[in-house]
């Protein structure tokens, strides 16, 4: 940090004088303090936890399982389903970029919209995916790629949220936080789903997927005017 090496606090260039120094008076002790309070203390931190949840959820699913659903239930052929699930990855850098520009742009920082509205969209089309029944590579594949497009924009920008709620002193905890439950998640979007699917079907599992896109939102307008 600057201080570590005698310079003064980045916040004093920004004109916040009294931020900067307090944050240079913030000794072991009221550092573990102020942790408990911005980061374990802080209800947001945890609605947007259990929100990473419920977006690796889908995330991983589509991901680990939408191969064997395009070739199962679509039937197209397995070379031809890995293609698009390489769409899907290629499409989730591009919903990175453009989710950030949104919360910069449209939302005034306000990141929890954006995932709102980007988890609304994931949604649909992964109910899409499930309900039309096309063998069209091509309608299968942008609506697949569709759902990777909106499903990376809140995973990215949960991070960044999190950071922002707990300040730079306490980032690193508070995305420790939230990565817990993002990594908690492949418990149900891996084994669950495995065993949901083999026991009731595929239509269980994206019942269960679109479920998951629904408690995402709704946790993401809990935090709907956080900045």
């Amino acid at each position: 940090t600057p201080e570590s090496i005698g310079l003064p606090p980045v916040e004093r260039f920004s004109h916040d004088h009294e931020e900067a120094e307090r944050l240079a008076r913030l000794g072991d002790q009221d550092f573990k303090q102020f942790v408990r309070r911005q980061v374990f203390g802080n209800p947001a931190i945890w609605l947007i936890s259990l929100a990473n949840f419920f977006v690796y959820t889908v995330r991983y699913a589509i991901l680990d399982w939408g191969p064997t659903f395009l070739s199962e239930m679509k039937g197209s052929q397995l070379h031809h389903a890995g293609w698009i699930v390489a769409g899907y990855e290629i499409f989730g850098i591009l919903g990175m970029l453009v989710s950030g520009w949104m919360m910069d742009k449209l939302f005034k920082g306000r990141g929890g919209r954006a995932c709102f509205f980007y988890m609304a969209a994931c949604t649909v089309c992964v109910f899409l995916f499930w309900k039309l029944n096309s063998a069209s590579w091509l309608v299968n594949s942008l609506l697949l790629c569709s759902v990777g497009f909106f499903i990376y924009g809140p995973q990215c920008l949960i991070g960044v949220i999190a950071a922002n709620l707990a300040t730079k002193r306490a980032a690193a905890t508070a995305n420790g936080v939230t990565g817990i439950f993002g990594y908690l998640s492949g418990v149900l979007s891996g084994w669950g789903l495995g065993l949901l699917v083999q026991t009731y079907g595929w239509n269980a599992g994206f019942l269960m997927l679109s479920l998951a896109g629904l408690i995402a939102m709704g946790l993401f307008a809990f935090v709907w005017n956080v900045k």
